[in-house]
């Protein structure tokens, strides 16, 4: 895919959710998946997908509200992927996050 259609197809995004406006803060570019995944924290684990990732954060999506601590950890087991996250911003179900080190 093109530049241009990479900045087409982001733009779309931005509009169909609101996000028009937006600076891009990211250092990294993200790519799209679409891979189970589980959030773990204080000895409980909550579901989420996750909708695209980079080598320094990712965005994933909830089934529902939920509280999360500072920090936790992000797993997607089938390609034996573990980090250690906090989040950086929030919109309904959609939660960024920032992988620490």
């Amino acid at each position: 895919m093109s530049l241009v259609q990479r900045n087409f197809y982001a733009l779309l995004h931005n509009r169909r959710h609101g996000l028009t406006g937006m600076i891009e803060k990211r250092a990294t570019q993200r790519h799209r998946v679409f891979k189970g995944g589980t959030i773990t924290f204080e000895g409980s684990g909550i579901a989420c997908t996750v909708r695209n990732m980079s080598a320094g954060g990712a965005a994933i999506d909830l089934e529902g509200p939920a509280t999360l601590p500072q920090s936790f950890t992000l797993s997607i087991s089938r390609d034996n992927f573990v980090r250690n996250c906090r989040a950086v911003w929030r919109s309904d179900k959609r939660i960024g996050l920032a992988f620490v080190q």
